[in-house]
């Protein structure tokens, strides 16, 4: 398919989450797939660990001084609220391509050096031949970047992405 484009309210992770960009992409993610549920609560559902993002939230998302948490740490909460989770890290982008129209669900994504964070997540939902489209909870925007500027700041953050 050479085009799909999923239409997706975007949730502002600001002013509750200055730093919760990831629990706030799942959100986002979870109401789609109809959970009744929103980032404040899921932030105080994910898991913490003091020092591992792929076990726990590194610090605190309500302050200027959280980290990140990774898919690895996510699942459980995903599948919680959605009865499953895919993590779909390390794929290829043609297959995160193939599996958001596939199944229609939207991918959350983990980006690098983008709105000037060394970490920052982004609702993927939709593609074209040469486009990625996302929610950015931080610009409280849709957006859309080419598909190798957008393969450079996912591949800046391992590749990383989960979905439902």
């Amino acid at each position: 398919m050479s085009s799909y484009k999923l239409s997706i309210p975007v949730i502002a992770q600001r002013p509750e989450l200055p730093t919760g960009c990831e629990i706030t992409a799942t959100a986002m993610m979870l109401q789609y797939a109809g959970a009744v549920v929103d980032k404040v609560q899921l932030a105080h559902e994910m898991p913490y660990h003091p020092t591992d993002p792929n076990q726990g939230f590194v610090g605190n998302p309500f302050t200027d001084d959280g980290d990140s948490i990774y898919p690895s740490a996510l699942t459980d909460l995903v599948t919680t609220y959605a009865g499953n989770a895919v993590n779909l890290s390390g794929q290829p982008l043609a297959n995160l391509k193939q599996y958001l129209s596939a199944t229609g669900h939207p991918i959350v994504i983990w980006v690098g050096e983008f709105d000037g964070f060394h970490t920052h997540a982004l609702l993927m939902t939709g593609f074209n031949n040469s486009t990625i489209y996302f929610n950015d909870c931080w610009t409280k925007k849709q957006g859309s970047l080419p598909e190798d500027a957008f393969y450079k700041i996912w591949h800046n953050k391992q590749q990383m992405a989960l979905s439902y």
